[in-house]
């Protein structure tokens, strides 16, 4: 074959792969025939076709190029867009539903309300750039946004249009049971916030705040709804208001999964009163607690009490907690024994150097005297370490009780759902963290109702993806992040005749999509 130095790039055919060579030269193959080999495996016949262009979009092509296409040429690319990232949320959006709802909620502008949670999905909260972003990447109808639009769309989706969508989005997901609700706070510095007010800060900020409780499903593990209320109310007051709203949309089925902010008496008798589930800790330092340990310390080490599964050991009673009678499934796992007396141990050293420096201005406390027998006199401090103490608390190490009103419930129920508990803190670290909701950063209750209802679906789609990632061996390693900027450098290419065609999908892409269930074809022939 005869090289020609003043081959001119033409566009990148479809079919085809690329492969790096040693000295970073990066050759295109086109694939000629796909099929099964004699053992069934999939395999494909390829010619290389010439080199990537320095412009990593174009083909400069060889003389086999000419051979399969006759030498047509569409000329240097016109304009060259981002197209995999935003294109795989809407389809994903398009996919689940949300689109759908998003039509019933605010009709023709659904494709805006993608676009914005898209842009939050990839790049945050702060909404100034978005104009760049919808000049720079694929967007469904071609939509164009700057921070004023966005701003007005936020207004617009307003609370009965909100509604809307719950409804429809709940009536699509709805699963036997709602495993999970939990709440956070998002702080604002603006004081034109109706729901903002001062109130405990889980992110111990000084700032005004507005409390977000919010469902997840059992079986998808994705956000269902969300409600938001005064920052300064107690999430356990809330409760009875919350479960209303949710009923009122559809939610009727849920079994709380409480942490122990939830732990009240007159919260879990409200939740049993309403015939509804939950399932919650109960924490060792009560004595209830401990008797339940000391029950089952003698017969919960055993193999017909292991849960299949896990390193685990379990012990089912009955139990008396509030005034509610309750089961409690007690937990043994030898691990956590392990780790606990390490850490014992290690707390007993801290201690025991500290009362051999107090000769000289002895300051004994409770937490010296919880494990050791000491004399203090002027000038001198005597201590021994207290073995009945430190042996009462060493038998309580490894332990943990999960007590539940549904009697019905095996251990491995029980642990199982509690540690559904995850989704809930996964998805709030995703929109504080990863959709940049620290901040509300909008100035009245209109646009920040509008834009909290965004990043929720924002956080289903990053939700969706964060799943489908993680159910897949060759992306389980994969952040959502690393996926969306590998996607990205998927490229739509509009050429100089009207030709629109795609940069080559990649081993990593195409890993991407196989997690996603997308198929690289139906991605590309999106318009």
């Amino acid at each position: 074959m005869t090289r020609r130095a003043d081959t001119a790039p033409v566009a990148m055919p479809a079919r085809t792969t690329v492969k790096k060579a040693a000295n970073g030269t990066v050759y295109v193959y086109l694939t000629t025939r796909a099929y099964r080999d004699a053992k069934g495996r999939p395999t494909s016949d390829e010619a290389l076709i010439g080199k990537l262009a320095p412009d990593g979009v174009s083909l400069l092509p060889n003389q086999r190029y000419q051979e399969f296409f006759g030498g047509v040429s569409r000329g240097v690319p016109e304009s060259s867009v981002g197209f995999g990232d935003s294109a795989v949320l809407w389809l994903l959006a398009d996919r689940s539903g949300i689109t759908r709802g998003l039509v019933d909620a605010v009709g023709g502008l659904a494709p805006a309300v993608v676009t914005a949670a898209s842009y939050m999905v990839t790049h945050g909260n702060v909404m100034c750039h978005i104009d760049s972003y919808c000049e720079e990447n694929w967007t469904p109808q071609q939509t164009r946004l700057d921070s004023p639009r966005t701003t007005e769309l936020f207004a617009l989706v307003d609370f009965p249009a909100r509604a809307r969508f719950f409804r429809s989005w709940i009536a699509l997901r709805q699963e036997d049971e709602y495993i999970a609700y939990d709440v956070t706070s998002v702080s604002t510095y603006s004081g034109g916030i109706e729901d903002a007010e001062w109130g405990h800060n889980r992110d111990q900020e000084d700032l005004t705040q507005i409390n977000l409780g919010m469902f997840f499903t059992e079986r998808t593990r994705l956000p269902v709804y969300y409600a938001t209320y005064q920052g300064s109310v107690l999430d356990k007051t809330h409760l009875p208001v919350m479960m209303a709203s949710a009923k009122a949309l559809g939610i009727t089925r849920v079994r709380f999964v409480f942490d122990r902010g939830f732990v009240a008496r007159d919260n879990l008798a409200w939740v049993a009163d309403n015939h509804l589930s939950f399932i919650t800790a109960l924490p060792i330092s009560r004595v209830v607690a401990r008797d339940l340990v000391d029950q089952a310390a003698g017969v919960i080490h055993s193999s017909a009490n292991r849960v299949t599964g896990e390193n685990l050991y379990a012990w089912t009673h009955p139990a008396r907690v509030d005034g509610l009678d309750l089961t409690a499934h007690v937990f043994y796992s030898p691990y956590k024994a392990a780790g606990e007396e390490e850490i014992l141990y290690a707390r007993l050293n801290r201690l025991e150097d500290e009362l051999a420096d107090m000769a000289s201005s002895p300051k004994i406390t409770k937490r010296h005297r919880d494990y050791f027998t000491i004399a203090a006199r002027p000038g001198d401090v005597m201590f021994a370490r207290d073995h009945a103490k430190i042996d009462a608390r060493l038998a309580h190490t490894g332990y943990f009780i999960l007590i539940t009103n549904d009697h019905t419930l095996t251990p491995a129920d029980v642990v199982h759902t509690y540690r559904g508990k995850d989704v809930i803190e996964k998805a709030f670290s995703q929109l504080k963290n990863h959709l940049d909701f620290h901040r509300m950063r909008t100035h009245n209750s209109y646009t920040s109702d509008g834009k909290l209802f965004t990043a929720f679906i924002g956080l289903i789609l990053r939700s969706t993806i964060r799943e489908a990632l993680t159910a897949h061996t060759d992306t389980a390693h994969m952040s959502v992040g690393t996926a969306m900027r590998e996607l990205h450098k998927l490229k739509r290419v509009t050429y100089q005749d009207g030709t629109i065609l795609h940069t080559v999908i990649t081993k990593t892409q195409r890993e991407i999509l196989q997690a996603l269930n997308i198929d690289p074809q139906t991605l590309t022939s999106l318009n």
